[in-house]
């Protein structure tokens, strides 16, 4: 099986989905299209793999016609909805201190995408990057930056004061949103993805700062960072084999949740886990049953749709064609199955 691509937690993508919404756009009708749960992103613990939430982060831009809505999303939410992040950077004694702490567990955050503070002359810098080094998408680069900058004002510290920001994305056709949101000078085409601040501005107390609970989420914090999500790949060929069990009835996300004794949610955020989602499953489950009935001459095409659960033998066609690209009589001739 390959490696599961790196997942991210849902919280940034229920961000944009408010923020679309609040411009009018078809949430639903987005995350319809895309297969991916409204109630999923209302699960503080839930993740999605990266390539899902730039999937949906792009079609809500698209949807709304704004190619800064990340710049802004993160004012959707409400100060602890990032829970123990929101809660440890508040509780640091300066802003300094609560940007390390943001950067050190960024990782409960986003796998394999890393932030390093560095110190420069006059001041300190953030650095956002790939675990390898290499650019992160800038949509998501944006997020971070301003998600961090927003929320240290909403509640830490409201005159923080940024002293610039570099990234590598070239210039858009019109950086006031970005000018806006940052309240400083933004440089584009820059060699690397960077947050700047003044020591008087890392050395800016917080409003509510307390170093004994500072302590306690830190601790936390840690502990959770630790844990290695889970990949159990052996769970996805159980719910491969429910998913055929329990064809031709369906075999709905309700039914094989309940077959495994689980809840449907929980059974959608173990296959995140392991990089793919039920819809995905079910069809590769569907796709080598199709192919396997259909070497055999004795099984009409109207039965093999019925055999995976298709009302209409039309609804079978269209979703053979999907798979490989060709119709179920097309292929049965290919492969010499009379």
């Amino acid at each position: 099986m390959a490696n599961a691509p790196p997942t991210i937690a849902v919280t940034s993508t229920l961000a944009m989905v408010r923020a679309a919404a609040a411009c009018g756009a078809d949430t639903e009708a987005v995350l319809r299209e895309l297969r991916v749960d409204l109630a999923t992103l209302e699960d503080p613990d839930a993740r999605l793999p990266g390539p899902t939430v730039l999937a949906v982060w792009n079609a809500l831009r698209t949807a709304t016609g704004d190619a800064a809505l990340q710049l802004v999303a993160p004012a959707a939410l409400p100060f602890g909805a990032y829970r123990i992040i929101d809660y440890l950077v508040a509780a640091s004694a300066t802003v300094g201190d609560g940007v390390w702490r943001f950067a050190r567990y960024f990782r409960l955050i986003a796998e394999e995408v890393t932030l390093q503070v560095e110190a420069e002359g006059g001041g300190h810098c953030l650095v956002l990057a790939r675990a390898d080094g290499g650019p992160v998408p800038p949509v998501y680069v944006d997020y971070v930056f301003a998600a961090l900058v927003t929320r240290i004002r909403m509640h830490i510290q409201p005159g923080l004061a940024v002293a610039g920001v570099e990234l590598r994305q070239p210039a858009p056709p019109s950086a006031t949103r970005y000018r806006e949101v940052f309240q400083a000078p933004v440089r584009f085409g820059a060699p690397a993805d960077r947050l700047r601040f003044s020591d008087a501005a890392w050395a800016q107390p917080t409003v509510n700062g307390d170093a004994v609970l500072a302590g306690l989420l830190e601790e936390h914090a840690r502990i959770l960072a630790e844990r290695t999500p889970p990949t159990d790949a052996g769970f996805v060929e159980v719910v491969q084999r429910a998913v055929a069990a329990r064809l031709p009835e369906g075999a709905s996300a309700d039914t094989v949740a309940r077959e495994l004794n689980l809840s449907v949610r929980t059974l959608q955020r173990r296959l995140v886990a392991c990089g793919t989602t039920y819809h995905q499953v079910s069809e590769t489950v569907r796709a080598r049953l199709a192919s396997g009935y259909l070497t055999d001459p004795a099984v009409s095409i109207s039965e093999v749709a019925f055999l995976l659960g298709f009302s209409e033998q039309s609804a079978f066609n269209r979703a053979f064609r999907r798979w490989t690209g060709e119709s179920p009589g097309r292929w049965r001739r290919r492969v010499g199955a009379p």
